[in-house]
């Protein structure tokens, strides 16, 4: 096998992974970017992260009005494995990830089976299938079996747990929060992980023995090749892969703390944003207090200054009531005072001609009924008389016309008392 073959394999695998990293900055790029050219040239921001293919977005109808759900793609804080799970959201195609063949979490484009990474990919290479392989593929056969369309074979779940320096626990636990079952049959090493790859390291042993600094002299060696050099082959990528692979551990930390750090910076900023709508809700609601109690101070002084006003309205009548009953009782106690005297008075003055009462007699003329006086011939209202007691002058009898002589004689000269 040439070195030239084998710098190649190491330079695919090195553009993988380096893509990938690049890929997760580029999507965490985009949605910062959509995020406020949104805000700032009024367009719709979920249409145009579908349009991306950054996320996907559901359309729900409530009360009548479209509702967007964003669905974003949830990643884990490090690898894991492949259970013989399907995500039906995300991408058919199927990515590297540390040797573990799992599918690709960008969200699908439009009717396509793929996002648009992976789609651009097949479309530069030509090719039917994506590199490793599909979801679809891998879901065909057992979760140990599988072999890409190149006949490669995903490595064991352990040796990236070593990788990254994880414990059982600690998968298991992430594998809850995205409810992921991890199948046991992952933390059990293989074999083959026992046998150490790579270089041989006696040369440099020898050095350190020796003391001699510098790089090592190569030394020759005799590698017995079993077949056709497959192992030799695999032994080197792996080699290249655990190199590669801890780059790209360094820039994924890299990535995380910038994440880590903008997710503070932007949950700093919602908490003073959500601190400053607090504050200008409190201020509303204590002015529009202030304005409700205003309100109610000046109806209820209305209210009082009305009340008040009807108040003196009714005292005021009252009063005049009182006065006009005090008045006419007054008038009616002057009337029946005048009226005692004058009938006092005449009763003097006719005691003062006679002594013998005035005598009267009822009489009938021309269909009515009248009182007549015997001495006097003084014509009185009989009807008057009978119902209110008043001795009313109506005229005076002449004997020589045998008839009621009717005039207006004044009250005070003709009234009489009388016996019946």
């Amino acid at each position: 096998m040439s070195s030239s073959s084998s710098s190649s394999s190491i330079a695919i695998v090195l553009s993988e992974k380096v893509n990938n990293s690049l890929l997760r900055i580029a999507e965490e790029c985009v949605l910062k970017a959509v995020k406020f050219c949104a805000s700032k040239y009024n367009f719709n921001e979920e249409e145009a992260l579908k349009e991306l293919g950054v996320m996907s977005v559901e359309v729900a109808k409530k009360g009548g009005k479209k509702v967007v759900n964003k669905v974003a793609i949830v990643k884990p804080e490090f690898p894991l494995p492949y259970n013989g799970e399907m995500n039906v959201e995300c991408c058919s195609a199927l990515r590297q990830n540390s040797g573990l063949y799992t599918q690709c979490t960008g969200a699908r484009r439009g009717e396509s089976r793929f996002c648009k990474g992976c789609a651009s990919q097949m479309q530069k290479t030509g090719a039917e299938v994506p590199e490793y392989g599909t979801i679809e593929m891998r879901k065909a056969v057992g979760i140990f079996e599988y072999v890409d369309p190149k006949g490669r074979k995903p490595v064991a779940y352990t040796k990236v747990m070593k990788k990254y320096k994880l414990t059982e626990e600690q998968v298991l636990e992430e594998a809850k929060k995205l409810n992921m079952v991890i199948n046991p049959e992952h933390f059990v090493v293989p074999e083959s992980e026992g046998v150490k790859r790579g270089r041989p390291k006696t040369v440099e042993k020898e050095a350190k023995e020796k003391g001699i600094r510098g790089r090592p002299k190569k030394s020759k060696k005799v590698l017995e090749v079993d077949g056709d050099g497959d192992d030799l082959f695999a032994s080197l990528v792996a080699t290249a892969n655990e190199e590669v692979e801890e780059v790209v551990k360094s820039e994924d930390e890299k990535t995380k703390k910038e994440r880590l750090a903008a997710e503070k910076a932007q949950e700093k900023a919602e908490k003073l944003a959500k601190k400053e709508a607090e504050r200008l809700a409190r201020e509303e609601k204590k002015k529009a207090e202030e304005e409700e109690k205003a309100a109610l101070a000046l109806q209820k002084k209305a209210a009082a200054e009305q009340a008040k006003k009807e108040k003196e309205l009714a005292a005021e009548q009252a009063k005049k009531e009182k006065e006009a009953k005090l008045a006419a009782k007054e008038a009616a106690k002057a009337a029946k005072t005048a009226k005692a005297s004058k009938a006092s008075k005449v009763s003097v003055e006719q005691a003062g001609e006679n002594e013998e009462p005035d005598i009267v007699k009822k009489i009938e003329f021309e269909g009515k009924k009248y009182l007549k006086s015997k001495k006097t011939g003084i014509i009185y209202d009989y009807e008057e008389y009978a119902k209110n007691g008043e001795q009313v002058v109506v005229g005076k009898w002449n004997d020589s016309s045998n008839k009621i002589e009717f005039s207006a004689v004044e009250e005070e000269e003709d009234e009489e008392e009388y016996e019946m």
